[in-house]
């Protein structure tokens, strides 16, 4: 984990493997691509290569990184900020974070303590509803298309969300 940091998008949008696994899920991950500033971390690709096995699915998130999120290169300033994190975060999600942090971005996950850490740090945080509602406003699907994908990832998954239907995060 050396070297200067490439492929990060100013205003990096920093993925972590929740997202990625609901929308490889219901096979969308172009909802994913069309984000500003999107991209990964090696460890996130690592996770989602240990998790192919159990999870076929995550073999399109898998592809999808190879081919339409860069992966970043983390920097030694990176490093140091995910090895002072990682006490407080499973290995995905502190280097997501330190990432996020280090370049003024947003995390983008759906895991609990990953989201409080980082809105106690200042991090911006948003999670696959935040997606969903951002391709909303962007006309990239309609409210009846998140609802049916929101369904199937809490009917199918068991993602956890307070509201079955989009308009009630409005």
């Amino acid at each position: 984990m050396t070297g200067d940091d490439i492929d990060i998008p100013a205003d990096p949008s920093v993925l972590n493997t929740t997202i990625l696994s609901n929308f490889a899920y219901i096979d969308q991950l172009w909802v994913v691509e069309e984000l500003s500033g999107i991209c990964a971390v090696p460890v996130v690709r690592k996770e989602l290569k240990n998790g192919v096995d159990s999870h076929p699915y995550l073999q399109s998130a898998l592809d999808t990184l190879e081919d339409e999120i860069p992966v970043a290169t983390i920097s030694d300033t990176v490093a140091n900020r995910e090895a002072v994190v990682s006490s407080h975060l499973d290995p995905g999600e502190a280097q997501a974070f330190a990432l996020a942090d280090a370049h003024d971005g947003r995390l983008l996950t759906d895991d609990g303590d990953a989201r409080s850490f980082a809105k106690e740090q200042g991090v911006t945080v948003v999670g696959s509803v935040g997606v969903l509602l951002a391709a909303i406003d962007a006309g990239k699907i309609d409210e009846a298309t998140a609802d049916e994908w929101l369904s199937t990832w809490i009917d199918e998954i068991g993602y956890y969300v307070p509201y079955r239907t989009i308009s009630e995060y409005r």
